[in-house]
């Protein structure tokens, strides 16, 4: 996945001048090359934007335009000229003023120029310099003018460190493209159009001045042809990052499409296995009322015993979906709590088939228990009666009306729970996921339940410490075994 950082680098990178701006600052050194009004308007508004909201003095020296006309554009796009020029945040100059107030042009003392006002800046409590000036003062006839590479040369040798950084303006339309390929020489930085370039074509002032050997200027163009085949490695790494978060992103998205299905099917089903119980037991007690009401008190015992017994099973019915809904919360929020006792599992095993005498007579599958000999263990009694149960259940709702067989044997350190059917069986396929929430083998709408029974037990038995795994065939039945430790440890 592509780091946070690395996505907002990317994305300042590639976006407008003010966004790309908020990489520059002090020491750095850059020229903005300009056609058009709109290009060298929309670098500069933010460039001196930026440094009057970080607290520096902005100092724009004028030649090719006028100072009420720069004024104009600022205060278009919301600088308070005024007030930042009253407290001597910006300052507007001539190139005249600055470059050639002594009537020539020298490097060493524009820089020393540049050093005084930084100094100055600072003393009153401005955190550094931002100065740009128009350049088109060196096309004039002035003695110096022609030492311009010296002077951009000097300046990389002193803006790094310092708190001052500069633009230098250069409308192509006014210079000869041998001076722009000069100026792109002796600028880290470049601003060209709305985009703030890493200047590939820079020289450090000892190879422009040539001040260091042919050997170091190989040397120097071999890093940049390295620095270039690094930058594309960097974007193929971003795009690589991109391409594997977005297919990420689809398997969550599919997940999330696959999540809310499954949670609407279960919706569907479980509103309809609540409702099943609950009709009958209103048909019931409305009939119990009916004939309560016209038998004038003098209902046969027997007949309000019948009424009572099956508005109590499916009332039975009812609490079991509502206690599976539950485990599966506290399961969920991993509030499931364990009283741990010793247990028979030979004799829960043959409670509970007794407690399914009626059911396994109504669907017609004989229910055969191999349990005779005490199988003891530290359990909770109660999960290990769900277990027992909800396997149990399963064996008779896919047993296709065959007989059902209950086994437990005792091992020196395990006890084992086998629950075997006759029934219709579990494809090969769909065996690992049966154990999963409101998972089914085959279509709701031929079987009731909500798809608990399985997961539940499989969280019980786990929870105690055991296993739990099936083997069936198609056509031929399933066999689900439970292997419990005799003594877990937690039971401890």
């Amino acid at each position: 996945m592509a780091s946070p950082t690395l996505l907002h680098d990317a994305a300042v990178a590639v976006g407008g001048a003010p966004q790309q701006l908020t990489r520059v600052g002090v020491g750095d050194h850059l020229c903005l090359l300009y056609e058009r009004l709109e290009e060298h308007v929309a670098a500069m508004v933010p460039y001196l934007r930026q440094g009057l909201e970080r607290g520096e003095r902005c100092i724009y020296a004028v030649d090719e335009h006028d100072v009420d006309e720069v004024a104009r554009i600022l205060e278009a796009h919301g600088v308070d000229v005024e007030g930042e020029r009253a407290r001597k945040a910006l300052v507007f100059v001539t190139q005249r003023e600055v470059a050639l107030r002594e009537g020539d042009f020298s490097p060493v003392r524009m820089v020393g120029l540049i050093q005084e006002l930084e100094h100055e800046a600072l003393l009153e409590g401005f955190t550094g310099l931002r100065t740009t000036g128009e350049m088109t003062w060196t096309l004039g006839s002035e003695p110096g003018c022609e030492k311009l590479l010296r002077y951009e040369s000097l300046l990389n040798r002193y803006l790094p460190g310092s708190h001052a950084l500069t633009v230098c303006q250069y409308h192509r339309s006014r210079f000869r493209p041998e001076l722009i390929r000069d100026v792109l020489r002796t600028h880290p930085l470049a601003l060209i159009g709305d985009e703030v370039l890493e200047n590939l074509f820079y020289e450090s002032p000892e190879l422009l001045l040539g001040e260091e050997s042919a050997a170091r200027r190989v040397e120097w163009m071999l890093s940049q042809l390295r620095r270039v085949r690094s930058s594309e490695r960097t974007l193929v790494a971003l795009g690589t990052r991109l391409a594997k978060q977005a297919e990420e992103n689809e398997r969550l998205y599919e997940e999330a499409r696959e999540a809310v299905r499954t949670r609407d099917d279960f919706l569907s089903v479980a509103s309809h296995e609540l409702k099943t119980p609950l009709t009958p037991l209103h048909l019931r007690l409305q009939t119990l009322k009916r004939e309560a009401e016209t038998a004038a008190g003098q209902v046969p015992r027997e007949r309000v015993s019948q009424l009572v017994e099956g508005a109590e099973h499916q009332l039975r019915k009812l609490t079991g979906l509502v206690d599976d809904l539950l485990d599966v919360s506290r399961l969920a929020a991993g509030k499931l709590l364990l009283r741990w006792e010793d247990v028979d599992l030979a004799e829960v095993a043959r409670e509970v088939v007794a407690g399914f005498a009626q059911q396994s007579e109504k669907v017609g599958s004989r229910v055969e228990v191999e349990a005779e000999v005490p199988v003891m263990g530290r359990w909770d009694r109660l999960r290990l009666e769900q277990v027992v149960t909800n396997l149990l259940s399963n064996a008779l709702k896919y047993g296709a009306g065959r007989p059902v067989h209950v086994k437990v044997e005792g091992q020196r350190e395990r006890a084992v729970l086998e629950v075997r059917d006759e029934g219709i069986g579990i494809e090969p396929e769909h065996q690992a996921r049966i154990f999963g929430k409101f998972e089914r083998a085959v279509s709701g709408r031929h079987y009731g339940g909500l798809g608990l029974g399985l997961f539940i037990a499989r969280q019980m038995v786990e929870a105690m410490e055991g296993q739990i795994q099936v083997e069936s065939e198609p056509g031929r039945g399933s066999t689900f075994r439970v292997e419990l430790l005799r003594r877990p440890e937690h039971a401890a």
